[in-house]
């Protein structure tokens, strides 16, 4: 299984026709768009995978990824708070 991670592309000289700027979660990375037939611009938003642009999204598409990534993270985030809870528990019990 791999993870793509949507990305807006924002305005930006990178050199090489292949390369373009993205903004991905706030911060700006160069990518490869070789992969990618049609050519795209500013504001429009790709799947991103190890620094290449797998394909075009909508707006919507991106959205709706960005936010089962959230809640993947936010349960990330809750299992982490019981077990380190439970371990605590356990921790304080032994004498």
């Amino acid at each position: 299984m791999c993870l793509g991670i949507p990305a807006q592309l924002v305005a930006g000289e990178t050199g090489h026709p292949d390369l373009a700027r993205v903004d991905m979660g706030g911060v700006t990375r160069v990518i490869n768009m070789g992969l990618l037939d049609d050519p795209l611009g500013p504001g429009d938003w790709v799947l991103v995978h190890m620094g290449f642009a797998l394909q075009a999204m909508t707006a919507a598409e991106a959205q709706d990824a960005l936010g089962a990534l959230g809640a993947e993270r936010a349960a990330e985030d809750r299992e982490t708070e019981d077990r380190e809870a439970a371990d605590r528990e356990t921790a304080g019990g032994i004498r």
